[in-house]
């Protein structure tokens, strides 16, 4: 009997709970939708913020840059800070600010596989964002040229390179003369010479071409995506506070209308009234 009766009054209560709901029920409806739409329309007048995305790839014959240390690099006080001056970001501010504030603007990822580099800046406009990525590129890339004794290297490296080149491309000249003035006996072997200083000169070539390349560093031709400029804005995400703010308001006023309706039912019920002051007693509040 006892367990019957406490499933009566369980059935009882839910369906009180259904009542007040019910009761209630344009109240629960309307409250979040216009809670809602004024989020969105709140929304609209926050500053928006663009995204813009450049990606590189470091790897390139002869030049030892990981993808690791073009985006320490990037995030280097110097190279920050020539960015900073470039675009005019925050003029009335202290260096240090300025640095800051960059730095919260923008994004360094490297691929484990593929160490493709790619920096993605933000902006109050599409403009800003791509203009802040690619000054931030212009003062990386400078960086990556060999320096010092390397360039040293490099430099006598590709003068001996151009010498030897153009002795080969002497010597070329001069046996196509003979080839073309020759007898036939003769013609055979300087056919096969002929043949192999044309192939040692396009060796050279290619050496030459990239020893230079290493001379030159990283440039934009190692673009694999250029700067974006970007069309939507990412935050604030508008849709995301519109349902945000919906789904809280809807509970809070779920919430309103039960303790509402449990206060105008303490008053018939004895056995509520003395719940409820309990509850005033464990809060602080005076009975």
């Amino acid at each position: 009997m006892e367990s019957s009766a406490a499933q009566t009054d369980d059935e009882i209560d839910l369906l009180d709970l259904l009542v007040v709901i019910a009761e209630n029920l344009k109240l629960l409806i309307l409250g979040p939708l216009f809670v809602g739409i004024c989020a969105l329309g709140t929304a609209f007048t926050l500053p928006q913020t663009y995204e813009s995305q450049f990606t590189l790839n470091p790897q390139k014959p002869g030049l030892n840059v990981s993808g690791a240390m073009l985006a320490s690099y990037i995030k280097s006080f110097d190279v920050l800070k020539k960015a900073a001056d470039d675009i005019g970001f925050e003029p009335d501010s202290s260096t240090q600010q300025r640095i800051e504030k960059l730095e919260k603007l923008l994004a360094v990822s490297v691929g484990k596989q593929d160490q493709l580099v790619t920096l993605k800046t933000q902006g109050d406009s599409p403009e800003s964002a791509r203009l802040l990525n690619e000054s931030i590129w212009k003062n990386v890339l400078p960086l990556t040229i060999p320096r010092g004794k390397d360039m040293e290297r490099l430099q006598t490296q590709i003068q001996a390179e151009r010498e030897r080149l153009q002795a080969g491309q002497k010597l070329e000249i001069e046996t196509a003369k003979k080839l073309l003035s020759g007898s036939a006996s003769a013609s055979e072997v300087t056919s096969r010479l002929y043949g192999e200083l044309l192939a040692a000169n396009s060796t050279r070539l290619q050496a030459i071409a990239a020893l230079e390349a290493q001379a030159e560093g990283l440039t934009l031709e190692n673009l694999t995506e250029q700067p974006t400029v970007p069309e939507r804005a990412i935050k604030p995400k508008k849709a995301l506070i519109a349902i945000a703010a919906t789904l809280g308001a809807g509970m809070l006023l779920l919430f309103f209308v039960f303790v509402r309706h449990a206060l105008r039912s303490s008053s018939k019920d004895p056995e509520q009234a003395a719940k409820l002051q309990q509850i005033r007693r464990a809060l602080g509040f005076k009975s």
